[in-house]
């Protein structure tokens, strides 16, 4: 999972997911910023050592892989003490 910021978007959105399917990870799950939390999620095609989009999520994360979830995105906000 990355977190893109602003001094990192292309290597979150372009190199880390590239680097990430070659290396055979199974899954990759990005969270952006701009414009309140969005969260994608991708699984990797293993013939092409690509991402394939499986969700992009803005209230609730809920897929079963790779295992089940259901979370708010709103905990995933900065914690207030």
């Amino acid at each position: 999972m990355e977190i893109v910021s602003e001094g990192s978007q292309s290597m979150d959105r372009i190199l880390k997911p590239a680097l990430y399917a070659q290396a055979g990870i199974p899954f990759y799950w990005r969270i952006e910023l701009e414009n309140g939390l969005t969260v994608y999620t991708y699984k990797i095609d293993p013939v092409h050592e690509v991402y394939a989009e499986t969700g992009r999520w803005t209230k609730f994360v809920d897929t079963g892989e790779p295992w089940p979830i259901n979370l708010p995105i709103s905990r995933l906000g900065p914690r207030h003490l």
